[in-house]
């Protein structure tokens, strides 16, 4: 067979081998010949003929992973933040705080990435986020756990308005919610106002601001509150018919956090989750848990060349030009001068964290200042930064204020970025996307750092 599926002897090269190679040839051209010997290596990777052989010596095969080092075992640690779940039950087996007046504040309004079941104008079921269906709070349990009413018959594709208006609360209140603990829990029948407007009137403070009291409602009656007050909410009309409970079971931070390996340690972690809820009653195909993972490998460190220029090393990413004063903040949410107790995710599991932490307990305070000053001159060369909340370290949800942008255009959410001052004439790209088109070289606003939590 002719060139080039003549037969011919392999030879296997590792890449440090091939690139040495090349270089040699490179360096030996003098003529034609030895040009030519050069762009048949690299580009066929054919070696030779010699000047007195008639076909090539061999050909090379290149592989990359010879004499590389295996890569050890990562860690891969989980945190479960929170749970989403949908019912028509209350299946808790601790006490339901629930308000008269629900606090607004409470309503879900941001995207929680769950879809839920409503109905279009033409009364076919539908799934659609779950935010976008109207819904009230309705209580809290162990002050911590959020549980709303969807009334997913209210929901309208051509509003964004999620949030019941007052005269709907007002019948909510008035013939559903008031009597149905008056019939079920009678005892309580002096914790609630005679009417939503008297409750409204109550929680008035005298600056006009509204004090959100609740009323405890003990577990135990919980399962006959909820068919009750489903069945009254249904009976006002065919706008509020097919109700449903919505759950927020919000974690703590940090403390669920555990080998993702273990199979006993994610059960403890469900456990400890789902303390307070009655798990035989639930559809699991109706709850999504939100877990966090961390993976690294133990004595690894990154590259620190990925913060030393714009171009930021996701595939999606928003990200602000930083104040003066924000860069300053940053700087202390990495370095703090003091160390505190509380938890703070993703800064346990990296190792200069841990190294700063043993150094500040071990040097006094005025060695530490100096040392903060070493520090920040270091920090100060560097193009970015996560931009670090008082709790975590990576943000990645939708950051609000005109002053942020996100790569690539039209995307939303990605890891919060805050770009050095000091670079803000630079370019910011990602890796696999092209430059903006637009300008990114002047910050937009110059708002306040602590308030973009």
């Amino acid at each position: 067979m002719q060139y080039p599926d003549e037969t011919i002897d392999l030879a296997q090269l590792t890449m440090s081998e091939f690139v040495g190679h090349s270089r040699h040839l490179f360096t030996q051209m003098q003529d034609d010949q030895t040009e030519l010997d050069f762009i048949r290596f690299v580009l066929a990777a054919r070696v030779g003929p010699l000047a007195d052989e008639e076909l090539d010596r061999c050909q090379v095969r290149l592989n990359c992973l010879q004499g590389i080092l295996p890569l050890p075992e990562p860690d891969v640690t989980r945190d479960l933040d929170s749970v989403i779940g949908v019912s028509d039950t209350l299946p808790y087996t601790s006490t339901l705080s629930i308000w008269p007046l629900p606090p607004f504040k409470e309503t879900l309004k941001k995207d929680n990435h769950v879809k839920s079941r409503a109905y279009d104008g033409q009364g076919a079921e539908i799934q659609v986020p779950m935010h976008k269906i109207p819904n009230v709070p309705l209580g809290k349990v162990q002050q911590r756990h959020v549980v709303r009413i969807f009334f997913p018959r209210l929901y309208n594709q051509d509003s964004s308005i999620n949030q019941l208006a007052q005269d709907k609360l007002a019948l909510i209140y008035d013939r559903c919610l008031r009597p149905t603990m008056i019939e079920v829990v009678p005892e309580s029948r002096d914790k609630w106002p005679t009417t939503y407007a008297a409750a409204y009137t109550q929680s008035r403070s005298r600056t006009g601001s509204l004090a959100f009291s609740s009323t405890d409602i003990p577990w135990y009656r919980l399962q006959e509150v909820a068919p009750t007050l489903l069945a009254k909410l249904a009976d006002l009309g065919p706008a509020f018919k097919d109700a449903y409970f919505g759950h927020e079971l919000r974690g703590t931070k940090g403390a669920t956090i555990h080998n993702g390996r273990d199979e006993d340690e994610r059960h403890l972690a469900m456990d400890d989750l789902f303390e307070h809820v009655n798990v035989d009653s639930l559809n699991a195909e109706q709850w999504h848990v939100d877990v966090a993972l961390t993976i690294s490998v133990p004595g690894h460190l990154a590259r620190p060349e990925l913060l030393q220029n714009a171009d930021l090393p996701f595939i999606k990413a928003q990200y602000r030009i930083c104040t003066d004063k924000q860069w300053t903040m940053l700087f202390d949410r990495f370095f703090p001068e003091t160390i505190g107790g509380a938890k703070r995710q993703n800064f346990g599991k990296c190792t200069y964290y841990s190294k700063y932490v043993a150094l500040a307990g071990a040097i006094t305070k005025n060695s530490l200042s100096r040392a903060r000053r070493v520090l920040r001159a270091e920090f100060d060369k560097l193009a970015w930064v996560p931009y670090a909340q008082t709790d975590r370290m990576w943000a990645t949800g939708g950051m609000r204020g005109s002053e942020w942008k996100v790569l690539p255009r039209g995307e939303s959410g990605g890891p919060a970025i805050g770009i050095n001052p000091r670079r803000q004439r630079e370019p910011v790209t990602l890796r696999v996307f092209d430059q903006p088109e637009e300008g990114d070289s002047e910050a937009d606003g110059e708002g306040e750092g602590e308030g973009e939590e």
